[in-house]
This record gives C-alpha cells, sequence and structure tokens, in this order.
C-alpha cells in the first residue's frame, strides 16, 4: 500500500514550550513519523514546519487522514 492510500492519524501537541507530532498507520496502528523540539515562542512556525515534513513526506490529502490538536497553545493553531 502507497503512504498515498493510508488512513492515517496525526497528533499534534503544542505546549508551552515544546511540539510533539505522530503520524500514525491508523489500520496497522503503526507509528509510521514522530518528532519532538523546543519551539522558542514560535508556536505556529514550528507547527507549520512540522506541518510541512508530515506533507512532504506522506502528501496529506482531506480524504485520508484525521488530525487531533492537544495542548496549551493547541486551540488557537487547530482553529487555523
Amino acid at each position: 500500500m502507497s503512504d498515498q492510500d493510508r488512513r492515517l492519524m496525526v497528533g499534534l501537541d503544542v505546549g508551552s514550550t515544546t511540539v510533539k507530532a505522530v503520524v500514525v498507520d491508523a489500520e496497522a496502528d503503526e507509528i509510521l513519523w514522530q518528532d519532538y523540539q523546543r519551539h522558542d515562542t514560535k508556536q505556529p512556525e514550528k507547527v507549520l514546519e512540522f506541518l510541512k515534513a508530515i506533507e512532504e513526506q506522506f502528501g496529506l490529502s482531506q480524504d485520508h487522514y484525521r488530525m487531533f490538536i492537544t495542548g496549551s497553545g493547541g486551540a488557537g493553531i487547530a482553529q487555523r
């Protein structure tokens, strides 16, 4: 199965000092990608960096992934 055909779950935790992200194959329950970095008070920029990396690797399209955003900085970012 190609990355384009996988059903993915993307989790982002936007905290006060770090951003953590994980991409999981929903059917195999397997972690495909993960990262954890300090954002140095630049939450949106770090989230965008993570999303670009995820999109580059998995070619995200709306019909094959679900995204969950948590953390103290997540509410403002999730709306966008």
